[in-house]
């Protein structure tokens, strides 16, 4: 492919060609290049930080005004911008390993701060919706098949 960049022989043919066999070389290995066993948990411990900062905050908040009502922590749960773009990206290129983690999240957040997970996965969505890329049809989606089952009585 070398010899194809040179001045003289270089075309927007012979560019397209090598463009796509580079995107496609990169595409393919992809997994090698951010495995997903490493991404996935990084993402979880950020999405974690971003909810105990928030939830510090508003305690902080409370514990310094008086006469503040005492809203559940997690009625101010928040993600900040890159963590927010971070976890789009990953739902769009590995959404069953995104599947798994946010699992890991709504059960860490209902452990640690007692969250309730519908709580957790109304974060994500709204941080989605303001700073990710996925459609509102594809958010819709995918966050239903994470909504947790209600117990069924028989």
């Amino acid at each position: 492919m070398r010899k194809r960049w040179v001045l003289r022989q270089r075309n927007e043919t012979s560019v397209r060609e090598i463009s796509d066999a580079l995107a496609w070389s990169v595409a393919a290995s992809l997994d090698r290049i951010l495995p997903t066993d490493i991404l996935g948990p990084t993402i979880e411990g950020t999405v974690l930080n971003d909810f105990a900062e928030s939830i510090e905050l508003h305690e902080h908040g409370n514990s310094t005004r008086k006469g503040t009502r005492k809203d559940p922590s997690w009625y101010h749960l928040s993600l900040t911008i890159p963590v927010a773009k971070m976890l789009d990206w990953y739902i769009r290129h590995h959404p069953s390993s995104a599947y798994w983690y946010i699992g890991e999240i709504m059960r860490q957040a209902r452990n640690r701060w007692d969250v309730p997970p519908t709580e957790t996965l109304r974060t994500l969505r709204q941080a989605l919706s303001l700073d990710g890329e996925l459609s509102q049809e594809a958010r819709d989606t995918y966050f239903a098949l994470l909504a947790p089952r209600e117990d069924i009585d028989d």
